[in-house]
């Protein structure tokens, strides 16, 4: 299985717009089925680690924003 860093559109009570980044794990044939519950924060163990997590997620922000319809199974 495979992860990265992607950008979740969702919406709060009201229907308005809002982001958070999250972990995105994908199935054998690279479709994303399922996701961290909460956002993900940059952490790391050193600066250097830190830096390098910063660095993923930003180039992550390059990928297409994924919505919850986007998970298969996520309402079944």
């Amino acid at each position: 299985m495979s992860w990265n860093y992607r950008v979740l559109r969702k919406e709060d009570i009201c229907g308005d717009a809002y982001y958070e980044i999250h972990e995105v794990y994908y199935d054998e044939v690279g479709e994303p089925n399922g996701y961290t519950m909460d956002p993900i924060a940059p952490v790391g163990d050193n600066i250097a680690d830190l830096r390098e997590t910063l660095y993923k997620m930003l180039r992550d922000l390059d990928k297409p924003v994924l919505t919850e319809a986007d998970f298969k199974g996520e309402d079944e």
